[in-house]
């Protein structure tokens, strides 16, 4: 007797308990993801150095002339630029800014522009279709870094 009575409490206990616990609510978000295809083919000028790039400060590939890469990154808008021949960020450095959409491709194409004083090196978001054409005639960087 004792024990039914005990068995019927542990019950109560447990089903007040496990009411009181929320479940989750919705499923764990993942990030979604997007490409961004980097693109340099700045002719002779420079050809012989690599271009550093970066997405977020991070630098994610090591571009050599007539190459494009890769990369994966979330949604969203990321800030893009390029070092090149030992130039630190706040020197010569022209950021550009891209926003990315899930599951599409976001091509950017590096400039050099050499001038009187000295080059210029900046970024620019391209259509699919120019960027499949200059695509064409390159090689992809699988080892970036």
């Amino acid at each position: 007797m004792k024990i039914v009575k005990l068995n019927k409490l542990l019950i109560v206990v447990f089903l007040s308990i496990s009411s009181l616990m929320k479940a989750q609510d919705g499923a764990i978000s993942i990030p979604k993801k997007a490409k961004v295809y980097f693109l340099r083919s700045t002719g002779f000028v420079g050809s012989g150095a690599s271009f550093k790039t970066y997405i977020d400060g991070e630098m994610v590939c090591k571009l050599g002339n007539k190459r494009y890469s890769i990369h994966e990154v979330s949604e969203g808008k990321h800030e893009c630029y390029v070092l090149f021949g030992g130039l630190k960020i706040n020197e010569k450095v022209e950021k550009c800014e891209i926003d990315v959409k899930e599951n599409k491709i976001t091509y950017v194409q590096f400039f050099l522009d050499n001038g009187v004083f000295g080059f210029k090196i900046y970024c620019k978001e391209i259509t699919e279709e120019d960027a499949k054409k200059k695509i064409e005639k390159m090689k992809e960087d699988v080892k970036c870094l």
